[in-house]
């Protein structure tokens, strides 16, 4: 059973897609200071170079985004060529809308050509229609003649000069009302956005890509999603009033959480998040899979683990058994990682073509299910299976973590902003089953450095906090001593300052 999850525990939104108990993707809303993948900005550009046939835009960060040949739009009266510089010219202001997010070592890749995606359509307003484009295109995957005529024929009478509109593949079945409804919220959502900025100089940002749960729903409830879990009750009533307007025939899916015990705590996924930052996966087989990151590619090597066949063809039969598993895993990782670019695979040795055959095609049918496009390429002559994912988003591993400082990044740890959310669900379950009021918290001297400073707010937090530095906690660790009364708490914390 597919189940979607929202909550605000913590103090950050966050969304889980679960399938049979496993945590298949995670979303998290972004801080202010990241170019989303979607965003919109007013932008200015900062450097021109055709050597590499390219520009540089100022989009409001310290990284100026990427915007290449392909991805830009002619200057206005002058005919397009292949260099750079007759699309954009240094110090003009263009709009441009994240198409990949930055990471730590590569800037956000733009395009010119903007657009507002819909469940049913996806907006282009006249920056994001291509020259010679034609204003109405209708999904391949919609083949039906009758039905392709009429949504063009509907779309075109909604269009005015110079917008676009692409009518995707769940339109198919969507009556009138409902398409110009969404038409209607998308045009609605441009303007909005395009009148806000009006005298603002750039850069600066237009519009935000569309609102995280918004989004996952879309996404969620077209993979299969049975149910919506909401924990939170202003939450549950923000996300009824969405799906009613956005999605009402999955209302009756939508769930109120009302139990004690945290909802992704109750679905264990702190501990599912903590093994997808890990190298090694173990599977229910008993064989494991290793999935190393380069800035290359990514590398994942299949092993047998505790295998213990005596050879011929037992070991065959145990070797497919184990790379059928791994496809099933591999292709879960590279979703919930977010994992994008060139990715190779070392299956276990197999003799028989045919078994070759069916690990290939399970692999295949396994990353169906990814809402990211992911092309499999074929099998090396030496047995590797090549394959390429999507990057829109920055990975897991770059969201929640950050370079050690002791290895000079040669090892990655947990981000402080993470530590103190888990900290902070902690003390809410507390607060909610406990009845507590105040806690004793020993923290690790990186922890406590950063609270010492100011930068946890400490008038977010769900009961009243006592702090004290534990020179045994490395890391990211913290150590939670009481919880309940705030008198109890205080007693305490004066008591161990005293004897310190």
């Amino acid at each position: 059973m597919k189940s979607a999850g929202i909550s605000n525990a913590g103090g950050q939104l966050r969304i889980a897609l679960m399938n049979k108990g496993k945590l298949v993707e995670w979303r998290t809303q972004a801080e202010a200071s990241e170019a989303l993948s979607g965003d919109i900005y007013y932008g200015k550009v900062a450097k021109v170079v055709p050597g590499i046939q390219s520009a540089f835009i100022d989009i409001g960060y310290d990284q100026q985004a990427f915007l290449y040949v392909d991805e830009a739009a002619p200057i206005s009266g002058k005919k397009a060529g292949r260099s750079i510089s007759a699309y954009v010219r240094e110090g003009e202001s263009l709009l441009v809308q994240v198409i990949k997010e930055g990471t730590e070592t590569k800037a956000p890749r733009v395009t010119a050509r903007v657009s507002l995606q819909g469940r049913l359509l996806v907006y282009l307003p006249a920056e994001g229609l291509g020259a010679g484009e034609e204003p109405v295109s209708v999904s391949r995957k919609i083949r039906n003649e009758c039905a392709r005529e009429r949504l063009t024929t509907l779309m075109s009478s909604l269009l005015e000069k110079g917008e676009g509109v692409i009518v995707r593949t769940e339109a198919a079945e969507a009556d009138e009302e409902q398409l110009r409804r969404e038409w209607a919220y998308l045009r609605g959502r441009w303007r909005d956005a395009w009148q806000a900025v009006q005298g603002k100089k750039a850069p600066c940002r237009l519009l935000l890509d569309d609102s995280l749960i918004e989004a996952a729903l879309r996404d969620f409830l077209a993979d299969g999603a049975e149910e919506v879990i909401v924990e939170d009750a202003a939450l549950f009533r923000e996300v009824g009033k969405l799906m009613e307007a956005m999605f009402p025939e999955e209302l009756p899916k939508l769930r109120w959480h009302r139990q004690k015990e945290p909802l992704f705590a109750q679905w264990g996924v702190r501990e599912q998040l903590a093994l997808a930052l890990q190298r090694q996966v173990p599977l229910a087989g008993g064989g494991n899979i290793v999935i190393d990151r380069t800035e290359a590619l990514t590398v994942i090597d299949v092993n047998t683990g505790a295998f213990s066949g005596r050879g011929g063809q037992q070991r065959e039969q145990a070797v497919t058994a184990a790379n059928l598993e791994a496809a099933d895993e591999i292709a879960r990782q590279l979703r919930l990682r977010d994992i994008g670019g060139m990715i190779i695979v070392d299956f276990i040795n197999m003799r028989e073509e045919k078994n070759r055959e069916r690990v290939f095609k399970a692999l295949e049918s396994a990353l169906k299910a990814d809402p990211v496009p992911v092309s499999v390429l074929g099998m090396t002559s030496l047995g590797l299976v090549e394959m390429t994912r999507k990057r829109t988003r920055a990975s897991l591993a770059e969201r929640l973590t950050e370079p050690c400082p002791c290895c000079e990044g040669g090892g990655r740890m947990l981000k402080i902003e993470e530590c103190f959310r888990y900290l902070r669900e902690d003390l809410e379950a507390l607060a909610k089953v406990q009845d507590a009021e105040a806690a004793l918290v020993e923290l690790s001297d990186r922890l406590f450095e950063y609270w010492q400073n100011g930068q946890a707010d400490g008038s977010a937090w769900p009961v009243t906090l006592y702090v004290r530095k534990a020179e045994e906690l490395s890391g990211g660790r913290y150590r939670i001593l009481y919880a309940g009364s705030r008198q109890e708490a205080e007693r305490l914390w004066l008591s161990h300052a005293k004897n310190s």
